[in-house]
């Protein structure tokens, strides 16, 4: 039983589909201007800080789990550099629960399909992620 509970919630992690969400909102803001912005943040914050896989600690990580991993001593810094970027264009950082009805968000939810549409957030909205990954809005 342990065994079946453990695939299952596996399963729902990968698929995105069990967990909430954190994201960056701003008060009825269109899908399109929302996609522009996080790409303009995301492109910045890898612009202005760039990768950084230190040999050392590779090698540290290799030493205490036994599993060579590269790690990237600076991800925190470009991920607070991307934070810093949509705050400072006006969204604000929340978490939105996972759409119980996934296909039914996927079809009504504001999303890449619907660009042009503006999102609202309310105490009901949820969210999903297309079958490429990417974010839709749903406000039951």
């Amino acid at each position: 039983m342990k065994n079946k509970s453990f695939v299952i919630l596996s399963a729902c992690i990968a698929f995105s589909g069990c967990v909430a969400q954190e994201t960056f909102v701003k008060n009825n803001m269109r899908y399109s201007d929302f996609e522009v912005d996080r790409a303009a943040c995301e492109t910045a914050a890898t612009q202005q800080i760039s990768t950084n896989r230190s040999p050392g600690a590779e090698i540290a990580i290799v030493l205490l789990t036994g599993v060579y991993q590269t790690q990237d001593a600076n991800a925190a810094a470009r991920k607070n550099n991307y934070e810093a970027c949509m705050i400072k264009k006006g969204y604000q950082r929340i978490e939105l629960p996972a759409c119980a009805n996934i296909q039914e968000a996927q079809k009504n939810g504001v999303g890449p399909l619907r660009a042009q549409s503006r999102v609202e957030i309310a105490q009901n909205s949820c969210v999903t992620n297309d079958n490429a990954g990417r974010i839709i809005f749903y406000k039951k």
